[in-house]
């Protein structure tokens, strides 16, 4: 098994060789990766080698795969904190919690631009994502660069740095964060746009196992 930042290095050599059909150089690597020295890279490279994920030669482009690598289909995707399908109470820290694992077709084989975020209270159980409700407990996924705002999707919000799920509608100066619930007790959360908030990334699925 491998750690999440070895799993990086072998996913950025995947993709580059399936993209370009031959190996990145060290430099190359490097580069990708955004590190300042070769010497990490090559690290890395070696413990795959260990691990017996890669083979190395005295080539240019050195990197060869083994097949073992095909094997590899899983992510393990950060948990970083709670989020409230209520009033935003819960206070929102990127610490990870811990990993779920999903599939690398799920995460487009790039585990650095999602994260989990586990959802407390009803506020959004009427709000589908993919067929599935957001219930108390799922599990979201979020995805980073996916930052344009519209009403058709629930998106996670930072308000006075408590995290909350909600799907956003703008009214001249306001916004609404808006509850979508069987249950009449939550209400809408009416703000300006010169209120503490700070507008995150969209919700693309959720998972209901617990």
């Amino acid at each position: 098994m491998l750690t999440d930042n070895q799993q990086k290095v072998l996913d950025k050599i995947v993709s580059y060789m399936t993209k370009y059909w031959k190996s990145p150089t060290i430099e190359e690597l490097r580069v990708i990766l955004e590190q300042k020295s070769k010497r990490w890279v090559t690290q890395y490279l070696e413990t795959l080698e260990k691990k017996w994920f890669i083979q190395r030669d005295n080539s240019y482009r050195w990197i060869k795969l083994w097949n073992n690598i095909w094997i590899q289909t899983v992510l393990n995707i950060p948990v970083l904190w709670y989020a409230n399908a209520w009033t935003p109470l819960v206070y929102a820290e990127e610490n990870e919690l811990w990993t779920l694992t999903i599939s690398k077709n799920i995460a487009k084989w790039d585990s650095s631009n999602y994260f989990f975020l586990k959802v407390e209270w009803t506020s959004m159980n009427k709000f589908k994502v993919k067929w599935k409700n957001i219930e108390n407990w799922s599990y979201v996924l979020i995805k980073k660069d996916e930052t344009n705002l519209d009403e058709n999707n629930a998106y996670l919000f930072i308000v006075d740095w408590c995290a909350t799920i909600k799907v956003p509608k703008k009214e001249s100066e306001f916004i609404y964060l808006l509850p979508k619930s069987t249950d009449t007790k939550h209400k809408p959360i009416i703000l300006s746009q010169d209120d503490n908030i700070i507008i995150n990334w969209k919700v693309i699925d959720v998972y209901n196992f617990n």
